[in-house]
């Protein structure tokens, strides 16, 4: 079996002939370890592929994640701005939503005029006509809440809450039809068979789960549907504390749920088995980052013995990857299960 297919089987719930073991994102890893910056890929798809291909085959995790860390390109592509760090992937400037006049003016075609944008796309796609029979490919993007909180502000996303409900629900709605916009070309015209969502602002850490009930979950829910019906699976990751909301995020009906460092892995097992394939969730700093090969290897070890009997899980880290983390902790972490 091919990397994807032993991935694909452990998202149906089954139990592969290994654990699966994805490096989630790792764009900004990517980009550091090529000695680059995310600004200098825009207009270069076929490099900025190879990059990722060169990465792909040296770590040889399951998943490959084009456009990790360009995840703030797309609000830029309506009419954002995006302020470069020295360190770690692009922000926006500012929110472009003050208002509901704002939020009506916005067009989602104008993705189609965006530089950076096409480059996704059509490195993903070079991506995918190279290494896809092998690993499963999968664009990333930030989920409808996080999207949301990105066009309107994290502060006034989260005020909003309890003063503006219906305008949350507009902008929550249209963050959800702008995603879907970016993921159609590659699903339909290229034939990706999964696509990443990151949503870490429906973290247990920022909402509660009446917030994530009401405001998060119901796009969530059609995204993961739309995208469904179309042909692909999804990969979810919410950041932070999610332990009072698993069952919530299960009925998501995401391929595939990526738990947080935080989250007991024991407990998700136990109360998601049978419901979603679960994904983690070895700590990307303290382990990853700042660890032995040793002590990853450990790490790794103990995840999949209390998460990988009876199928239906991932081995991955909590999240995204430090820039820093190295090489040969990365290799010790795939090798857990390669061995």
């Amino acid at each position: 079996m091919q990397p994807k297919d032993i991935l694909l089987e452990a998202f149906e719930l089954g139990t592969p002939e290994r654990v699966p073991a994805v490096i989630y994102g790792g764009g900004m890893w990517t980009i550091k370890n090529a000695g680059k910056t995310f600004m200098d890929f825009i207009g270069k798809p076929e490099e900025y592929a190879e990059t990722i291909i060169k990465t792909a085959e040296l770590i040889q995790s399951d998943m490959v994640f084009p456009g990790s860390g360009y995840n703030n390109f797309l609000a830029a592509a309506i009419g954002g701005k995006i302020k470069v760090r020295r360190v770690g992937a692009p922000d926006l400037e500012a929110p472009i939503i003050d208002s509901p006049e704002d939020l009506e003016a916005l067009d989602i075609e104008k993705i189609h005029e965006n530089e950076a944008i096409r480059t996704i796309w059509r490195a993903s796609e070079i991506v995918y006509e190279r290494i896809g029979d092998k690993y499963l490919v999968g664009t990333t993007a930030w989920g409808p809440f996080s999207k949301a909180a990105n066009l309107r502000g994290v502060e006034k996303l989260m005020r909003d809450t309890y003063k503006n409900k219906e305008f949350v629900k507009q902008v929550v709605d249209f963050a959800k039809e702008l995603i879907l916009a970016f993921y159609e070309p590659l699903i339909k015209d290229v034939g990706m068979e999964a696509v990443s969502i990151a949503d870490p602002t429906a973290s247990g850490d920022l909402i509660s789960k009446r917030q994530f009930v009401e405001y998060a979950l119901p796009a969530l829910k059609e995204l993961v549907q739309e995208i469904e019906k179309m042909g692909a699976r999804t990969f979810l990751h919410i950041c932070g504390n999610t332990s009072d909301k698993l069952h919530e995020i299960a009925e998501s009906k995401a391929g595939c749920f990526s738990l947080d460092h935080k989250v007991d892995l024991a407990t998700a097992k136990r109360e998601l088995a049978g419901k979603i394939c679960i994904a983690g969730n070895v700590n990307p700093v303290a382990v990853l980052n700042e660890g032995t090969p040793e002590d990853v290897k450990k790490a790794a070890q103990e995840c999949i013995s209390v998460a990988a009997d009876g199928g239906g899980y991932v081995l991955c880290p909590g999240c995204d990857i430090p820039p820093t983390v190295p090489l040969e902790n990365i290799k010790a972490f795939i090798g857990a299960v390669r061995k």
